[in-house]
This record gives C-alpha cells, structure tokens and sequence, in this order.
C-alpha cells in the first residue's frame, strides 16, 4: 500500500478510492485485524494454552526487533515487523485444539519475521528513493504455497499429521498476518530528513558488503559456489543415509513430484528456467543438510521441521532475489549482470531477515535446552537462500550461456 501510484481500470481506481480515503480504509482494517485477534486470543486461552509460550514469543520478537533495528535504524518500523506475524499465529492457535508441537510456531514465527524484514527493507527504500522496489509478496506466495502442499504431501499421516497440519496453518497465516498488517501500518510512519541523512550514509556503506557478496554470480566463484554446493548434497546425502536408507518406491516418486512442483512454482515466480534450477537445487541441498541435522535428533518427533521450515524459507530468498534478476532482465540487462545488481539490492536485508528469523528462535531454544538443529536448520536455509541460489543460477548460465543475437553480440548500427 506504500507508495502506490494511479493506474488505469479496476485497479486504479481501488488506488484511487485508497489514497482519498486512506484514514478510513486503515481503520477498518486494523479493527478487523483487532477482532479476529482478540477472539483467537480468547479462544486459545478456553483451550489452556501453555503461559509460557506469549513470554517466549515476547523474547523472540524483542530479539527480533532488535536485528532490524540495527538493519532499518528505524524503531517503530522495527517494533511493527517484528509485531507483524504475531497476529496470524493467534489465529492459528485455536486449530491446535490446545496442543503444543514443539517449536512448529516459533519456527514459522522466524519464517514470518523474515518476510516483514525484507518488505520492511523496500519501505525504506522506498522512503528514500521514491522509486519501486521488488517486494516480497509473490516469492512468499510461492513459498508458502509449497511448504503447505509439500508438509500435506509428506507428513499427512500418522505420526506428523497433527503437526504438519499446524505447520502449514502457521506458516501461511503468519504470512498472511505480514501482508495485512505491515503495509497498512507502515504507512501512517513518518521518515523525516534525519532519517533520510542517516539511511543513506548507512547504505553507502553497507553497499561495499553487498558488491562483495554480489561477486558469487561471477563465473568463476558461481562454478566454485557449485562444487560447493555439490559437496554440501554429498555429505548430507551420506549423513541422512539413515533416514533415506528406509525410502521406498512411495518415496521417490513423492520426491519427484516435490522437486517438480518447486521447479515449475520457481519458474513462475522468477520466469527464467535457470533460476529455477538453482533454487531446486539449493532447496535440495538444504533439505538433505537438515536431514542429517534432523538424524542426530531422530528421536524427536518433529524433527521434521528441520527440513521443511528451512526449505521454504530457502524459497523465499531465492525466488525474491531471483524476481529481481528478472525485472534487470526485462529492462535489458545481460543475465549476469542482471543477478550481480540484484544480489546488490536484495542480499544485504536477506542476510538481516535470516539472522533475525535465527535469533528469534534463541529465547525457545535456550529455554527448553533443545537441540541447535533447529537453529542451524534455518541458518543453513538463509545461506542456501541467499548465496547458493544465485551462483548456482549462474554457474548454470556459465555453462549453458543464453543465446544471443549478432546485434546483441556487436551492437546495432
């Protein structure tokens, strides 16, 4: 809702009818989001809800707010991101019947919390600049979309179904709860020039990491990034050995059809075949490190969320940076050059989404003494996400370069 502009047909006239009646839109807004929520507080508190589990959220969001503080230096608009998931997973609590799975919540919090991250990113910019940036909303739709279909597809039944169930509730009403609450508020923001001055001289600064990790999609450290990521599948492969070593025929083909389902939702999101291969594949290579992560606590019965939070997580980042590579593409950039700006506008608030969305999970962590594999998990999602994504993306174009035209090659006259 930030920064909209008119348009023609039914959509500019809806912009329309928002920016005259802006106050007013809000309003009932944010009272349906407070009536929704104070009816599924009240009804997980008819469940006997565990106490302890709003302090740990607590801890976590303060954690959370905390690392986009130091990325937006902007104190509401961080207290707002990291408020922002909170609402849809009250929603979601009276679906658990009362239950508690462990750290199915928190970890779809850290999932939530890192789509608010990366839109509250592009608010800024956008604050800045007044200029479009890439928001995150098809790449969550996406990624939401397949944790839901994929946790359905593998845990359904009986041990996980319950669980699994909660976690795609979670997960997609988490989400939900960003795409409501953090456009709308975040309007009524004020960023005033001191803001403005302490902004840019930040992200002058934090260009020089960004250029630096934009150099992955250069041919020479994607191939490497490549064999990398290679090793990383060999050794998870060989560590989950005793999980994979009981897959039956069942299991290959659910395989099949999830790496198909998240080339084609890849392909769609980012429009570009290349981009889709990578992130199947730096999905693929997270999933089988969680797996042998999840094997040293296979005694737990939820150690399946080491694989599929971290997988959807890994989606997002590599489809919202694979997006905008896509729209450099549209505007005629060559296809590395494409992915090396786009890694300089989308990693560095990637890289604070993941780190938030990972220390959001410490308060929990520490409290029930857990295993770190949760916390791992999701880090080896961010950095799969982030960096594995786009240089597999251009080793791929490195060895199957695109064709190009003689007036591409040489210029028109």
């Amino acid at each position: 809702m930030v920064g909209l502009q008119a348009g023609n047909g039914f959509g500019g006239a809806a912009r329309r009818f928002y920016s005259r009646h802006h106050i007013l839109v809000l309003s009932l807004t944010l009272s349906l989001v407070g009536v929704a929520t104070g009816t599924a507080s009240a009804a997980a508190l008819l469940q006997n809800a565990a106490a302890r589990e709003p302090l740990l959220f607590a801890a976590g969001a303060l954690v959370a707010a905390g690392c986009c503080a130091v990325q937006t230096r902007h104190l509401a608009l961080s207290l707002l991101t990291a408020v922002a998931p909170l609402p849809g997973l009250i929603w979601a609590a009276p679906l658990s019947g009362g239950s508690s799975f462990a750290f199915v919540p928190f970890v779809a919090y850290a999932f939530g919390f890192a789509i608010a991250a990366v839109d509250a990113q592009a608010i800024v910019i956008r604050a800045l600049d007044r200029t479009a940036t890439e928001q995150p909303w098809r790449a969550a739709a996406a990624a939401v979309g397949l944790a839901v279909v994929l946790a359905w597809m593998w845990f359904g039944g009986p041990p996980f179904g319950d669980a699994a169930l909660q976690l795609a509730v979670d997960i997609a009403l988490a989400a939900l709860s960003v795409r409501i609450l953090l456009p709308a508020a975040a309007s009524l923001l004020a960023f005033d020039e001191d803001f403005v001055a302490r902004a840019n001289r930040l992200r002058e600064r934090r260009q020089r990491l960004a250029e630096t990790m934009a150099l992955a999609t250069t041919p020479r450290w994607a191939l490497s990034f490549l064999g990398i990521a290679l090793v990383f599948a060999a050794l998870g492969g060989s560590g989950a050995e005793p999980v994979l070593h009981a897959a039956r025929s069942a299991e290959i083909v659910r395989t099949a059809v999830s790496l198909a389902l998240l080339a084609v939702a890849a392909g769609w999101a980012t429009s570009g075949w290349r981009e889709a291969v990578a992130a199947t594949f730096a999905t693929a290579v997270v999933c089988l490190m969680a797996l042998w992560a999840g094997a040293v606590v296979a005694h737990a019965p939820l150690a399946f969320v080491c694989v599929s939070a971290p997988a959807a997580l890994t989606v997002f980042f590599a489809l919202h940076g694979g997006r905008c590579a896509a729209t450099y593409r549209r505007q005629g950039e060559e296809g590395s050059v494409a992915r090396q700006r786009a890694m300089e506008e989308t990693a560095v608030a990637q890289v604070f989404a993941g780190a938030g969305a990972v220390a959001a999970l410490l308060p929990a962590l520490i409290f029930h003494r857990a295993d770190a594999v949760f916390a791992v998990a999701m880090l080896l999602a961010a950095f799969g996400g982030i960096l594995f994504a786009p240089a597999i993306a251009g080793a791929v174009e490195t060895l199957l370069p695109r064709r190009r035209s003689v007036e591409q090659l040489y210029g028109k006259r």
